[in-house]
């Protein structure tokens, strides 16, 4: 009963009870098993970038959309520089038909001397005061005080929507810019 194989070579090789013979796992099992490990790698990896990518482009288009219809109106004379106590500049600002969430508009103010200064204001539809920015609407913004804001005469005014997203708020670039002239 005690069988031996014989390898090419001419040896003797022992051959192993049926019981003791081990065995691998077939290739089609391990070919589902990789299948199925591949895919839920995939199922995880998608739930949590895609909702990543999802937000990032969301806000971009919305700021598209504001850049676009948030800008400086010049022809009216609204937008200018007042020099007497407490000096103030006036921002006459538009915004067109686009449907997006305007929450508040960066001014910056830039001096004769290089010098800026921000400041934001609420302008949101849910806003009860004067500053309230609506579609297809206009409004004129006024910032006292200019001379705390800035050491020199301003000279030049630009703006910056923010837009909700969701939960969060997102500064959008410079929109429009204008130069200041005194007001009359």
């Amino acid at each position: 009963m005690n069988k031996k194989k014989v390898s090419f070579s001419g040896e003797k090789l022992p051959c192993f009870p049926h019981g003791i013979r081990k065995r691998g796992i077939s290739a089609v099992v391990a070919t589902v098993l990789i299948i199925l490990i591949t895919v839920a790698a995939v199922t995880i990896i998608w739930a949590a970038i895609i909702p990543m990518i999802k937000d990032q482009t969301e806000g971009g288009t919305v700021c598209l959309d504001a850049v676009s219809q948030i800008s400086i109106e010049t022809a009216g004379g609204y937008t200018c520089y007042d020099s007497t106590a407490p000096a103030k500049v006036n921002v006459q600002v538009s915004r067109g038909a686009a449907d997006f969430e305007l929450a508040k508009l960066q001014i910056i103010i830039s001096d004769a001397a290089g010098g800026t200064k921000s400041s934001e204001v609420d302008v949101s539809e849910g806003t009860g005061g004067t500053n309230k920015l609506v579609v297809n609407g206009e409004r004129v913004i006024t910032r006292s005080g200019v001379n705390e804001i800035t050491s020199a005469t301003p000279v030049k005014v630009e703006i910056a929507p923010i837009v909700q997203t969701g939960s969060t708020e997102k500064r959008c670039d410079i929109s429009s810019s204008a130069v200041l002239s005194a007001c009359s």
